[in-house]
């Protein structure tokens, strides 16, 4: 058994999974650690958002520091790139070549950008990391752009050091993340977690209500199926009983009926 963590990780990790670690450690930990996946309507609508910049095409990645001004202006789709400093891999959806040898990359989203217009942080991350990465391979990036497929908007955000400095941070944790065996634990009613492709295999209402129990600190927030379909029926009461009687789910305590379903 070897003494340092992260000996037993992956020499990359893709871009895309520092964006969930932003967005939910455990999320993050459940999917590139443990390789669970599980697929929502969210996760196909970004599939089909991607359908076309997830094909190889357009114009060929001119060599790092090459000034090709007859391509300034074109793109190339779907590159990919990565960098053993940063041990980061990225698939740009679009490379936007600029004149005088700069390129740009450009990340599609589903959705929109925040109230103030401005990308979400693990977005943002996400697109900063790709321009890092373009950077190590030799190119010239000095912004870097998001599409916004919901609402139309393409976003730009300045490539300056603090920033670069910032997501550099964000990796260097995500590494520390990544070398512990134990996933970090589940957002505390969090707005993410309903719509989230992993929620039943998360299961973020049912850890933090044990965990409230345990710690004796208040009420926890009532659990809710995020499919109506199957209609499962959480019991939090004390000392309840579910029975069937009539053709009914029926909870009982003593004597009392507390709840009843078809």
């Amino acid at each position: 058994m070897t003494d340092n963590p992260l000996a037993d990780t992956p020499e990359t990790v893709p871009a895309r999974m520092v964006n969930e670690l932003v967005y939910c450690p455990r999320l993050f930990h459940l999917e590139w650690v443990q390789a669970r996946f599980a697929t929502s309507d969210d996760v196909e609508q970004g599939l089909y958002v991607h359908r076309r910049v997830d094909q190889p095409g357009g114009a060929d990645m001119p060599e790092p520091g090459e000034r090709e001004e007859a391509l300034a202006g074109r793109e190339a789709r779907s590159v990919w790139v990565s960098s053993r400093d940063l041990r980061v891999s990225a698939k740009v959806d679009i490379v936007k070549l600029a004149a005088g040898g700069a390129v740009v990359p450009v990340d599609y989203k589903k959705g929109r950008p925040d109230r103030t217009g401005r990308p979400w942080p693990a977005d943002q991350v996400q697109s900063v990391l790709q321009a890092l990465v373009l950077r190590d391979a030799g190119y010239r990036v000095d912004l870097a752009e998001i599409w916004y497929h919901e609402t139309r908007q393409l976003v730009r955000i300045p490539i300056d050091e603090e920033l670069a400095a910032d997501v550099r941070q964000v990796v260097a944790g995500m590494w520390r993340v990544a070398a512990d065996p134990v996933a970090p634990p589940p957002l505390t009613d969090s707005p993410k977690c309903p719509r989230c492709s992993l929620v039943g295999i998360c299961l973020p209402d049912e850890i933090n209500a044990l965990q409230h129990r345990r710690s004796e600190q208040g009420r926890p927030r009532r659990i809710l199926p995020t499919d109506p379909d199957p209609q499962p029926l959480y019991v939090q009461e004390q000392g309840a009983v579910v029975g069937v009687r009539g053709g009914r789910l029926e909870v009982r305590r003593g004597s009392d009926s507390i709840g009843a379903s078809d």
